[in-house]
């Protein structure tokens, strides 16, 4: 992070210094993360207030806090009507302060695999900077881009639990190149249909900077209303005869790789998926188009995409001492992205039996029981065993057990690495997968810590 001192963030927030002028490196909302030189941002959520750790987060290092209300605090602070509002208007003046080509990535399934794949096929070029973990809402993206320093090229993901939050997030920092990968069902719950959950994704267009490019799925059944909101060029990608790169050719390869071949005017290139699943064809030839729309070469650009690393929690393949692999997707669930996590466990080649950990598949609204279903029919079609964690996943469990499939259900995850621990044999192939609210990566992580001892 470029160095702020404080007279200037107030200025920026319309806010009010008490005590000294500093100087910070660094901002954090988390207490736990504190590094020394933060400023530290109190935000008050649904079960804890940020303003009562801000003395824990001063010990931790922070020179600085950023508050909704008056305190002794241990150190100066910035008196904001708004947290949340006050980072983002500190992230905004620094792109204006800043400038530098900005990359945004929305889409229901895909938005991390593609960010990640983009920012490794532009990295070939550019020095890039791209939004950190998850930090992809009106919290995380202004504290990601406020540690954006000097790089040629941001790559930012943009996520929304309603109407009106990609908005914000882009007028915070407005897309050169504006990408969505698809609309999907998540959110229904808040959003109600999936026309409504386009028009929260499409505001990423209209957001856009003027006469900057869409990059869009042409085999999506928004693509006509999402090409209507673009403000400039549009190019497509998909298996769609009419899209600008088009996905020919695919075959699976050894580990749940895939070769696609992509043909775009005159030009054609063989990409390899850096990840399993089929689904990720079309997340790494989105981050190929952006590349192009960047002005990278197809091929130099395919060489970035095909050596981009594993992320926690997407599809990340990983070996247990006892000759068990493990698929560990647990970042988040919707019905699609669960359908497409099952095909992958059917594709990938195993000595031994194919077993699913599925967790609640969280925020569908009316179609909870239906996608839960869907699920169950896929599992029980792929798998040799099946264990469920939360209520709405003991459908899933249901299913199964009603067509011989062995199934176990857990209420929480509480346990399930133990179990696991005592069942698996060599050669088994695990797929672990649940909504981020459900916390499966921690049995991922119990898995390791546990092997050995059972």
């Amino acid at each position: 992070m470029i160095p702020l001192n404080l007279e200037y963030i107030a200025e920026v927030t319309s806010g009010t210094l008490v005590g000294v002028n500093a100087t910070v490196t660094g901002v954090a909302c988390d207490s736990r993360k504190v590094e020394r030189g933060a400023l530290f941002v109190a935000l008050r959520g649904r079960r804890t207030d940020g303003h009562n750790h801000v003395v824990g987060a001063v010990e931790k290092g922070a020179v600085a806090a950023l508050v909704e209300r008056n305190g002794t605090y241990g150190c100066p602070y910035i008196l904001v009507r708004d947290t949340v509002e006050a980072i983002g208007q500190m992230a905004r003046m620094h792109l204006l302060r800043h400038p530098t080509r900005v990359v945004a990535i929305t889409g229901s399934m895909g938005k991390t695999s593609t960010k990640e794949m983009t920012a490794a096929a532009l990295a070939t070029r550019f020095s890039v900077f791209r939004s950190m973990g998850n930090l992809n809402t009106e919290i995380g993206l202004p504290i990601s881009v406020l540690h954006h320093t000097d790089e040629e090229v941001m790559v930012l993901e943009m996520a929304m639990r309603g109407p009106g939050q990609i908005a914000e997030l882009a007028r915070i920092a407005p897309a050169d190149v504006a990408v969505i990968t698809n609309i999907g069902e998540s959110h229904l719950e808040v959003m109600g249909t999936r026309g409504a959950i386009a028009a929260a994704k499409g505001e990423i267009l209209s957001g856009m900077k003027l006469g900057g490019t869409a990059v869009l799925n042409r085999d999506d059944d928004y693509y006509e209303y999402l090409a209507s909101l673009a403000q400039g060029p549009i190019i497509s990608f998909g298996y769609h005869a009419d899209a600008d790169y088009r996905i020919a050719d695919v075959k699976p390869m050894e580990g749940g790789h895939y070769l696609c071949r992509v043909v775009t005017g005159t030009e054609s290139i063989m990409l390899r998926t850096p990840w399993p699943g089929l689904h990720n064809v079309n997340n790494a030839v989105a981050a190929l188009v952006t590349a192009g729309v960047m002005g990278v070469a197809l091929k130099t650009a395919v060489a970035g995409i095909e050596e981009c690393p594993a992320t926690p929690g997407r599809l990340r393949v990983l070996q247990l001492a006892q000759g068990v692999t493990v698929i560990d997707d647990t970042y988040n669930a919707s019905p699609a992205a669960t359908l497409s996590a099952l095909s992958t466990l059917a594709e990938m080649p195993t000595l031994g039996r194919r077993i699913a950990v599925l967790g609640d598949m969280l925020e569908l609204g009316t179609r909870e029981q239906e996608a839960h279903e869907e699920v169950a029919a896929k599992a029980a079609e792929v798998c040799d065993m099946v264990i469920t964690v939360g209520r709405l996943a003991t459908r899933i469990a249901d299913v199964c057990a009603d067509k011989d499939i062995p199934a176990h259900r857990f209420t929480d995850r509480a346990g399930v690495a133990k179990f696991l621990l005592h069942v698996l044999e060599p050669g088994d192939l695990v797929l672990i997968k649940g909504s981020r609210g459900i916390g499966l990566e921690d049995v991922v992580t119990a898995l390791f810590d546990g092997q050995g001892k059972e």
